[in-house]
């Protein structure tokens, strides 16, 4: 491999910019030398392995994201909660990160039926009552397996459950002019922060008016050409939809 200090150079470039930016479209002008050129390919390569970060190309955009362990950007739980106030405790970062994922399970079914997720959106509701079935059976097996099932899958299934069950579901407080307050106090405001996770780095649209995430279609891409790569994915997808068939509504 024989890159150039110039290659160097408009590879530096372009990652940093799509650093800065999380995705971007594959006509954007500062990509012309990373179709054009080998040695700009290779260069931020090696600049993506050594950061633990992975570029994903899709049709229409380039997707810059964080490899699941050992990435410097990885973002750690006290950068999180600087940066988003109602995270108090790690056991409501644990339940964000389980709404976001209970959210993927629901829309990540085959193409043929992503127009219906991408014109009405998935109700925060839906979310609360996957949610509250999830944790509750979760429980449920955990206690009669003494444990083991936590072990198993790496998840601090008591500590969400009692913090989930300890929160009221929704307050006629957290909306005003038609906008969602978020909060760690209830389900729908803890909903209402995660799906912002996914708002901010560019992959849904909120209706806050309805409590309502819509997927767009840069979500679907990363979903496609990285997740489903990804062993762990799969297997807490599985355990998901698997719980909520057994009970849970997955339909409205």
């Amino acid at each position: 491999m024989s890159i150039s200090t110039q290659q160097l150079q408009e590879a530096a470039k372009i990652f940093f910019h799509l650093l800065n930016r999380k995705m971007v479209l594959t006509n954007d002008p500062i990509l012309n030398p990373y179709f054009e050129e080998d040695g700009v390919r290779d260069a931020i390569k090696v600049l993506a392995e050594e950061s633990r970060t992975r570029v994903i190309q899709t049709a229409d955009r380039l997707h810059l994201v964080a490899r699941p362990e050992g990435s410097i950007f990885a973002t750690s739980f006290t950068q999180f909660k600087r940066r988003y106030g109602e995270v108090e405790t790690k056991k409501h970062f644990y339940l964000m990160n389980l709404i976001v994922f209970v959210f993927l399970a629901e829309i990540d079914i085959p193409s043929t039926s992503n127009l219906r997720w991408e014109h009405a959106g998935v109700s925060y509701y839906i979310l609360e009552k996957n949610m509250t079935q999830l944790l509750s059976q979760w429980q449920k097996e955990n206690k009669e397996t003494e444990g083991k099932f936590s072990e198993a899958y790496g998840l601090a299934i008591d500590d969400m459950a009692e913090l989930w069950s300890s929160m009221a579901v929704d307050s006629d407080t957290e909306t005003v002019d038609e906008r969602i307050s978020s909060t760690r106090k209830t389900h729908i405001g803890l909903i209402h922060t995660a799906m912002r996770l996914l708002r901010d780095e560019g992959l849904v649209f909120i209706v806050e008016d309805e409590k309502r995430v819509i997927p767009k279609i840069e979500l679907y891409e990363r979903l496609e050409e990285g997740y489903h790569q990804q062993a762990r994915y799969e297997e807490m997808r599985d355990l998901v939809l698997t719980t909520l068939s057994t009970g849970g509504d997955r339909n409205a």
